[in-house]
């Protein structure tokens, strides 16, 4: 009797224990229409999913009343200039997909600096966990990507979340205070 107790509850832990390993997510970009807000630094930006274009989900962006188009390349690393387009374009994303704890690409990447300085960094992403993360929209699996560059005192760390096929959550070292850490979280999604 104690031998199959202790067989079921070692074959439940395996199950619970592999379940978040078991996880995938095929790429895809927030259906057309949707509006996300999110909330960093103390103001709120809106943006509204515009569809895809090759590898990028393409939204517009409204931040301290300023709008702009946003290219989240393969629904992970944002753009909004030819630079960022840049360092995107020079990672291997799609390697990344579908998305699985464990996936992980490392390499270097040549790019523009927001000083218009060409630089080359040693870059490391990592689908890290498949976990739960709570923000004021509510409570999503996601994903936890994280990103690290050589030059960066902490990494930027995003939860891409599925069902929304859109980050609920990052965190990421300011680049103009490097010792400060901005947080920006999902406050509602429409669609």
């Amino acid at each position: 009797m104690k031998i199959d107790i202790l067989a079921a509850a070692c074959a439940a832990a395996i199950s619970v224990g592999s379940t978040a390993f078991a996880q995938t997510a095929e790429f895809k970009c927030p259906d057309k229409g949707t509006v996300f807000v999110t909330r960093g630094d103390g103001a709120d930006e809106q943006m509204v999913a515009a569809g895809q274009e090759g590898d990028a989900c393409i939204s517009q962006r409204t931040s301290g009343g300023k709008a702009m188009t946003l290219r989240e390349h393969w629904g992970i690393i944002g753009s909004v200039d030819a630079a960022g387009d840049s360092y995107a374009r020079g990672l291997d994303l799609k390697s990344l997909w579908p998305l699985k704890v464990g996936n992980k690409i490392s390499q270097t990447v040549n790019g523009v600096g927001y000083d218009g300085k060409p630089y080359a960094t040693p870059v490391t992403i990592t689908v890290a966990a498949y976990e739960k993360v709570t923000v004021p929209a509510g409570t999503f699996d996601a994903f936890r990507i994280e990103e690290r560059k050589a030059d960066d005192p902490a990494p930027r760390i995003r939860w891409w979340a599925p069902a929304i096929a859109a980050t609920v959550k990052q965190s990421f070292p300011d680049w103009q205070d490097r010792s400060r850490l901005k947080v920006y979280e999902l406050v509602s999604v429409k669609k």
